[in-house]
């Protein structure tokens, strides 16, 4: 996930309404009560941090934070990956990793304790874009993903899978990737859903060679083309300038309904906006973001709660930007 890039652009009308209060929404309920934005129900966990600072919270901040999602209507959280390279969060044969710890139990206790669904992420080597590598990279997953099956899979909280491996278009065989490890999660788990959140090729990204979003989805179209177990889409809105999310969102819900893929979003609640990486985002930048979401996705997952939005963050601006949120929707 490549959040280096930034860019500038205005913020619209229609995210300066104010809204009343809402019901809280299903997974797949949509935005409700009439509102015309999409509350965040879900949000990524990262505990094996890529990009973004660690926390070094223990069982009890992560209760209180656990008690932050629930308070504001989040009802899903995703391990955004489970392994990184030479780590892993629990301690497994496949990797040769002693971790000390069990972070996955904690995570799952805590979703069943509040009646929250948990999509637990696979191994994710950092190198599978490396010529010849994708190969490596599934052979890895069908171990390491069986172990967390036998170790997490009874938990009533495991709902489903996440795919951790990412991209923006047809490439590094992403295509034989998410179709091995979709199918291999299907196996296992016959029943539960898989989860995957690619991000948009835009010139945001990629100044030079983006894609528009007409572009975008024929790419989509034929990198999915025959798979079917592929369950629901998040793509990442913070890659798409905020000008033409709309298009972008247009486009994926479009080519999801083909694939018979229903669409969520992955809503930012950090910044790619500033010469730093990567503050809490702007709320009304994030309202904006929550009123186009509405027009095509039903669920919001969030990139992510407990960094950028928590009462309990290391940042003081996400403790703002939670009490903002919850003043918007009267919470």
């Amino acid at each position: 996930m490549d959040r280096r890039m930034f860019f500038s652009t205005g913020l619209g009308a229609s995210a300066m309404v104010a809204l009343g209060k809402f019901a809280q929404a299903s997974p797949e309920g949509g935005a409700s009560g009439g509102t015309t934005a999409l509350p965040i129900t879900g949000t990524f966990i990262d505990e094996i941090t890529y990009d973004i600072p660690s926390q070094n919270w223990g069982a009890e901040q992560w209760r209180a934070d656990f008690d932050a999602m629930k308070a504001i209507g989040i009802d899903t959280v995703i391990i955004i990956r489970s392994g990184l390279r030479g780590k892993t969060l629990f301690p497994s044969k496949t990797i040769g990793t002693d971790t000390g710890g069990d972070l996955p139990r904690l995570f799952l206790d805590e979703a069943a304790k509040r009646n929250m669904k948990l999509f637990f992420g696979n191994y994710d080597s950092a190198e599978w874009g490396k010529p010849g590598a994708w190969k490596k990279e599934i052979e890895i997953n069908r171990g390491f993903m069986r172990e967390i099956w036998e170790r997490y899979g009874s938990s009533s909280a495991f709902t489903g899978w996440y795919l951790s491996h990412e991209t923006s278009h047809s490439r590094f065989h992403f295509r034989e990737i998410t179709t091995e490890l979709s199918e291999l999660a299907k196996t296992l788990s016959p029943g539960k859903p898989v989860l995957m959140s690619p991000f948009y090729p835009s010139r945001k990204i990629y100044p030079d060679e983006g894609l528009d979003p007409s572009e975008f989805a024929d790419n989509w179209r034929q990198t999915l083309k025959g798979i079917t177990t592929i369950d629901y889409a998040a793509f990442q809105d913070g890659t798409a300038p905020l000008g033409e999310l709309d298009a972008y969102l247009g486009q994926a819900k479009a080519v999801m309904d083909e694939m018979g893929i229903k669409l969520w979003n992955n809503v930012e609640t950090f910044t790619r906006d500033m010469p730093i990486k990567f503050p809490p985002i702007d709320f009304r930048e994030l309202r904006e973001k929550l009123t186009i979401a509405a027009r095509y996705a039903t669920k919001n997952i969030s990139f992510e709660f407990s960094h950028f939005m928590s009462p309990n963050s290391l940042y003081p601006s996400a403790r703002n930007l939670y009490g903002r949120y919850r003043e918007f929707f009267n919470l």
